[in-house]
């Protein structure tokens, strides 16, 4: 038996399809679901400054549309301008409600993890105007979400 990768091509000498061995095949399958059962704090994480908040947090779920966590002792500016979309400020209002957040000065405290629908919601979130948060999320390497996968391609 071939243990070799090979690639279909179509009639232009493009590849359009893999062919791997089982073996790695399966040892993708098994890395996928290691991957996949990475507990928060295994998870690469993810930074956002803006003025003088700064938060941590993970992405979570689909790389094409995932879901952002903000870590417990991350901040947020409270001030806002007034584009701020209405559905941010009802959630600040919200979370400070039900204690999730508090108030510290011109901050906001995130006292658990809050996990926000996107990464573009957390960032509004955390800077109090409208971000992309593709672009807004950095790791430790200084790639931000997109550069790192997430978002559509």
């Amino acid at each position: 038996m071939n243990n070799s990768v090979q690639f279909l091509v179509d009639a232009n000498g493009v590849r359009q399809a893999v062919v791997i061995p089982i073996d790695l095949y399966n040892e993708l399958i098994t890395l996928k679901q290691e991957i996949t059962s990475l507990k928060p704090a295994q998870q690469e994480s993810y930074e956002f400054q803006s003025k003088e908040a700064l938060a941590t947090g993970y992405p979570k779920g689909d790389v094409t549309k995932p879901s952002f966590v903000v870590l417990r002792g991350s901040t947020a500016n409270y001030s806002n301008v007034g584009s701020l979309r209405p559905s941010i400020k009802q959630l600040r209002d919200q979370l400070i409600a039900e204690g999730k957040v508090s108030v510290q000065g011109e901050l906001l405290h995130f006292n658990i993890e809050v996990e926000f629908t996107s990464p573009s919601m957390a960032a509004c979130f955390v800077a109090g105007n409208a971000r992309s948060g593709l672009d807004a999320w950095v790791n430790s390497q200084g790639k931000s979400l997109k550069q790192s996968g997430y978002g559509k391609k």
